[in-house]
């Protein structure tokens, strides 16, 4: 039985853009389960399912988008103390001074780095304010830095992520979705950089590319155990090919010892966040 639940990887938009990304799945095939669910449902959500406290991510796919969608997310934070907000920010916008917006100013947890959507790579140079003004803040990034499902616009891998961290080793991180579909080279990185967590968005079969690829519960909990104090429970909530019970289910049944899974789902992401 699990005492208290965090979970660190939840979406919300305004209603015009979360319509606009439920339909993109769409498209690719997904499920989409919770089509059509606006932001105070979204957010209504964990605490039903008795998550006290659940990260709001971010992202953008466009230049010009992150200012108005970060004060938009510092509003919702200030009416739901159960939001933890996660800023975004472009690449191509002036990152040094949104960043410094969103960890000062706006008091955002962290921030939240797309390289899939956003179509650039991690090591880029137009990132390095960003990571810089992490460090001076000392608050984590989230980075979907892994090839899941599918790497299809040739800006993810573990070498871009390791390239970063070779130069910022003290930034705190956050890898999404285990790193899969490279999770044992990210794992084998992590256990020289005590900065860097995991955690477990989405990790269902039906959202990977290659069903028949994907680890049985044996390697998750390997996985889990070899780094027990950098895994936390992460849903994707609602970005899911699926129902988000069938992720907390997945990861529920893991034969853990209870410490193991508390911290799971709770104590990580409470020491990590700060919260």
């Amino acid at each position: 039985m699990l005492n208290r639940k965090i979970d660190v990887h939840v979406h919300a938009f305004p209603e015009k853009l979360m319509n606009a990304i439920y339909s993109w799945f769409q498209r690719e095939g997904w499920e989409v389960p919770y089509d059509g669910w606006n932001a105070e449902k979204i957010f209504d959500y964990p605490g039903q399912n008795g998550f006290e406290k659940f990260l709001v991510l971010l992202y953008v796919h466009k230049k010009g988008m992150a200012p108005e969608l970060n004060d938009w997310l510092f509003e919702q934070a200030k009416e739901r103390p159960e939001i933890i907000p996660v800023g975004s920010v472009h690449h191509e916008d002036d990152v040094e001074t949104e960043t410094h917006k969103c960890l000062g100013e706006l008091g955002f947890a962290g921030m939240k780095l797309h390289c899939q959507v956003q179509n650039v790579r991690m090591n880029d140079e137009r990132l390095f304010p960003l990571y810089e003004a992490l460090i001076h803040y000392d608050k984590p990034v989230i980075v979907h830095a892994g090839t899941a499902p599918v790497d299809y616009t040739g800006t993810v891998g573990v070498k871009y992520f390791a390239q970063v961290m070779e130069r910022y080793p003290e930034l705190k991180v956050q890898v999404a979705h285990l790193g899969m579909n490279e999770t044992e080279a990210f794992l084998r990185l992590a256990e020289e950089l005590p900065g860097v967590m995991f955690d477990t968005a989405a990790l269902d079969a039906k959202s990977m590319s290659d069903q028949d690829a994907f680890p049985p519960p044996e390697q998750f909990k390997e996985w889990i155990e070899r780094l027990p104090d950098r895994m936390m429970y992460g849903s994707d909530f609602p970005l899911l090919n699926g129902k988000s019970s069938e992720i907390e289910r997945q990861f529920v049944s893991l034969d853990l010892d209870p410490a193991v899974k508390q911290a799971l789902f709770y104590d990580n992401a409470k020491r990590f966040w700060g919260i």
